[in-house]
């Protein structure tokens, strides 16, 4: 890019213009002036004027968001980002506070300990000091400590004066100031590989990975928050998935997995709604013509660390899904108004097998599907010779599902695999799309196209206070290469 428009840029920026004006002007993508300001300020930030202007203690009104209640349910959907407190949405792909606010208010106790390895701009550490816990912010980038220091510099009234909020460079690979055992939750939103750069030269960062490097890097992670952790302690971390060619890349999964592999055991997996996702007009037209989905979601991971020999079986395992069949009498009637466009279909509880159905064989078939499962009903009548569509109805039986798909689907046809998460009798999650996910990994015949999220609308909700009552499900959508 020309070194001028580089600098007109930079002055837009300073001034406060937006980066759709910006882009506008001067013909550049986000990812272009993202890269500009992320250089120039170092730091990857919306509002460039804000962070020229002095910081003293701000000015808090309000503390507490309105109307507040904890999630129930595994779906979650903040609609607005949240502007209590010192929250704001100036640096880039910071999440939610409602999130640390959850996670904090259930996997934490007043005085606790919490630590955030990528502590950003200080989101947790602003909900740490609002809820009364002691809180270590790390960061890689310095630029990012200063803007959690003028965040969490405020007063709260009431607060206890025996909380300590403390923030420092570091790198979340290496938590070596922090003892073995000593931290009760880690609460943290790491970068999605290299979707958002973060910092402009930093070698250690790893927004700066690409998806293969980024997940041997996060598993190093994932070993110091498991060291860090008490036992019986958590580990929270926010994680979404990426596009490439045109597929869908499940860095939500193989991320949860490296997690898993450094001793912690999954508690709960809660999907996020994302709401920038414009699903009308320019949108929605192309995802119908190039047939992908907008990615809407993104995974909530909790973990929990358990003394050795707590958990029963090898260090790590989980066990098997039940067998059990919940997907019965699945029908074809009706039409499908507008096609979902994005990977999060809302469905009531009543028809959403129906919804799912039409959404399917809409999007992906010409009339030639079938469902395959030992409960699916009222079966179109197709022989099984060729087709275009495999709907099947849950992940069991796998080896007969790949070796049907292999044989009977044509070139470019879909399997699309419904399932859902399942709760051991110990409280522990069954991340049953992870396993199928896993199983049909570097299949030469079928490859993952789609990861797209089921939220049952109305369904019920725990009246467990240790439990996240289960109301999502998951299609896994395989299309076949050869």
């Amino acid at each position: 890019m020309n070194q001028d428009i580089e600098k007109l840029i930079v002055q837009d920026k300073k001034k406060g213009l937006s980066d759709k004006d910006i882009g506008g002007k001067y013909g550049v993508t986000l990812k272009a002036i993202e890269r500009i300001v992320t250089r120039e300020f170092g730091v990857n930030i919306s509002n460039a004027a804000n962070h020229l202007l002095p910081s003293p203690k701000k000015t808090v009104k309000t503390i507490t968001p309105k109307g507040f209640a904890l999630e129930e349910t595994t779906v979650w959907s903040f609609k607005s980002r949240g502007s209590w407190a010192t929250h704001n949405g100036n640096y880039r792909g910071n999440w939610s506070p409602y999130i640390p606010r959850n996670v904090i208010l259930r996997y934490s106790k007043e005085h606790d300990l919490v630590v955030d390895c990528f502590c950003g701009a200080g989101t947790t550490g602003v909900e740490c000091k609002l809820l009364n816990r002691n809180f270590i912010g790390i960061d890689i980038n310095s630029v990012a400590i200063e803007l959690a220091t003028e965040n969490t510099n405020f007063d709260v009234s009431g607060a206890s004066a025996d909380t300590k909020t403390e923030l420092r460079v570091g790198d979340a690979r290496d938590l070596g100031g922090i003892d073995d055992a000593t931290v009760d939750l880690v609460c943290a939103h790491p970068p999605y590989a290299d979707i958002i750069r973060y910092t402009h030269d930093n070698e250690g960062d790893l927004s700066g990975c690409d998806v293969a490097r980024f997940l041997d890097e996060i598993e190093k992670v994932a070993r110091e928050s498991y060291r860090i952790v008490k036992h019986n302690g958590h580990c929270a971390i926010l994680i979404g998935d990426m596009r490439k060619n045109k597929n869908v890349v499940p860095l939500g999964f193989r991320t949860i997995e490296r997690y898993l592999a450094a001793g912690f055991v999954l508690k709960e997996l809660v999907i996020k709604r994302q709401h920038n996702c414009k699903t009308t007009g320019f949108w929605y037209s192309n995802s119908v013509k190039y047939n992908f989905l907008l990615l809407a979601h993104e995974y909530l991971a909790i973990f929990e660390k358990r003394k050795k020999g707590a958990r029963g079986g090898k260090e790590g395992a989980v066990s098997a899904p039940d067998s059990s069949n919940p997907y019965q009498g699945w029908k074809l009637t009706g039409e499908v108004n507008t096609l979902e466009s994005t990977t999060v279909w809302i469905f009531n509880e009543k028809d959403w097998q129906r919804d799912v159905t039409l959404n399917l064989t809409k999007r992906y078939s010409s009339g030639h599907y079938v469902f395959f499962g030992k409960d699916a009903q009222d079966k179109p009548e197709t022989e099984l010779t060729e087709t275009d569509l495999i709907i099947a109805i849950s992940g069991d039986n796998m080896d007969e599902l790949t070796s049907v798909a292999k044989k009977t689907l044509s070139a470019g046809g879909i399997l699309a695999i419904v399932c859902e998460d399942v709760r051991r009798g110990d409280g522990l999650l069954v991340p049953t799309a992870m396993k199928i996910e896993q199983r049909l990994r570097g299949n030469n015949t079928l490859e993952i196209k789609e990861l797209i999220v089921v939220s049952i609308e109305n369904a019920r909700k725990s009246n467990d206070g240790g439990s996240i009552e289960i109301t999502h499900k998951y299609i896994l959508i395989y299309r076949k290469t050869t």
